[in-house]
């Protein structure tokens, strides 16, 4: 099974996206991304991935690969064809689950099942001139084995989204191996858990603002910027700033602060300046225009640490928005 043509070397300011199922398409979180991308979505089913393939035919930057991934390179799997397509996988959904039992008992129910190619992620980036900088796993109850199947992968993954389950809405349960998997094995922090702070509500009597059971959600992980300092040269230079800017688009400001503080000591930019760091100085003002509305002072340190960062003025005030970079509408 020969890679994809998303899989392929790419130069390392190019972000390189591996969306372990990718039904109906790129994931949100990475639409309107300003800056040279490499998107691969692996979707398993046939209808759906002929679909996408269609769909993405004039998208250069977004490929399709029509095979599920798992723990084990170059073999086949069994997928379950469920009444609600967006349940469709490896792994069966458990009536006896509060999801597919009180929640939506109609949808999980298997309608048939059709044998497809899996491989790994390994299998895909073994080359290593080849790698994912970035990966969003859900697959319905099978992500402990795609990441199983990608450990020399996670080694240059800089952050990734992971759908857990902490019910037994599929198979078994597992959260906590995914969790250990990535936290101790592979030294990812755990940033947040992407919920509304509402689970499923068991009874009638319910609060406000949070209630019920926490069946699942997406983890949001990423690796420690002073990890990626020590690969040196440009690859710690390229990573940090894919990093940062995942960090400012995603909610973690601070977090992308930490990554241009180690990009400070990391080595020099490359003489041109990439469309990357040029994104990245754009979502940095964005990120320090929202902290004016909460405090001057937050403002003026964002203000000096932008020059301090980049070696340029921040632009300002009415600036900002008669810009057409800034405010290209």
């Amino acid at each position: 099974m020969s890679p994809a043509r998303g899989v392929q070397q790419v130069d390392p300011w190019t972000t390189v996206v591996a969306d372990a199922g990718g039904r109906y398409g790129i994931h949100p979180s990475w639409r309107g991304f300003e800056a040279p991308l490499a998107y691969t979505l692996y979707e398993p089913e046939p209808e759906e991935a002929a679909r996408l393939a269609a769909k993405y035919a004039a998208r250069d930057e977004i490929a399709v690969r029509p095979c599920a991934l798992g723990a084990v390179p170059d073999t086949t799997t069994t997928l379950w064809i469920t009444a609600h397509r967006g349940y469709v996988g490896a792994q069966k959904p458990n009536p006896d689950s509060v999801w597919f039992g009180q929640v939506r008992p109609d949808e999980g129910s298997v309608e048939g099942a059709v044998e497809v190619p899996s491989t790994t992620l390994d299998s895909e980036y073994a080359d290593q001139d080849r790698r994912a900088d970035f990966l969003k796993v859900d697959v319905e109850g099978a992500e402990l084995a795609v990441l199983q199947g990608a450990a020399r992968t996670l080694d240059r993954v800089l952050a990734l989204r992971v759908e857990i389950q902490f019910d037994e809405s599929f198979e078994r349960q597992t959260a906590s191996e995914i969790l250990q998997h990535l936290i101790d094995g592979h030294r990812f922090r755990l940033m947040r858990f992407d919920y509304a702070g509402r689970g499923q509500p068991v009874s009638y009597l319910v609060g406000e603002d949070s209630y019920g059971i926490l069946t699942g959600c997406d983890g949001v992980f990423a690796r420690r910027p002073d990890t990626v300092a020590a690969w040196g040269g440009e690859a710690a230079v390229a990573g940090l700033t894919k990093l940062a800017v995942f960090a400012l688009r995603n909610g973690m400001a601070d977090y992308a602060v930490s990554c241009l503080e180690h990009l400070a000591e990391a080595g020099p930019w490359p003489a041109q300046e990439p469309a990357l760091r040029r994104y990245l100085r754009k979502l940095f003002t964005l990120s320090a225009l929202r902290a004016r509305s909460v405090s001057g002072d937050l403002y003026e340190r964002a203000r000096a640490d932008y020059l301090r960062f980049f070696a340029v003025p921040m632009l300002e005030r009415n600036d900002v928005f008669e810009s057409d970079w800034m405010n290209p509408g």
